[in-house]
């Protein structure tokens, strides 16, 4: 299980999943502005949970750097279908 990232600047600190729910949030607050909807927190928590399940099977002996964690957002916004939001 993923416990920690490491940082640009080469720190190690705590993984906390709340930050990517936020991050895709945010993202999505911004999409569905653009299209007159309203963005789902449920969903951001989901989306989270599978980027959480990829690092945890890509990175499971080593620690994921911030990059590394940016580009499994991706992936799994991408093939969840929520292109858009990645692009923010």
């Amino acid at each position: 299980m993923i416990e920690s990232i490491k940082k640009r600047d080469g720190r190690i600190i705590s993984f906390i999943p709340e930050k990517i729910t936020a991050a895709i949030f945010k993202a999505a607050k911004a999409v569905a502005e653009n299209e007159g909807i309203e963005a789902s927190y449920e969903i951001a928590e989901k989306l989270t949970l599978d980027v959480v399940a990829l690092l945890n099977k890509k990175y499971a002996n080593e620690i994921p750097t911030v990059e590394q964690v940016q580009d499994a957002v991706v992936k799994v916004l991408i093939e969840k279908g929520h292109a858009k939001t990645s692009q923010e």
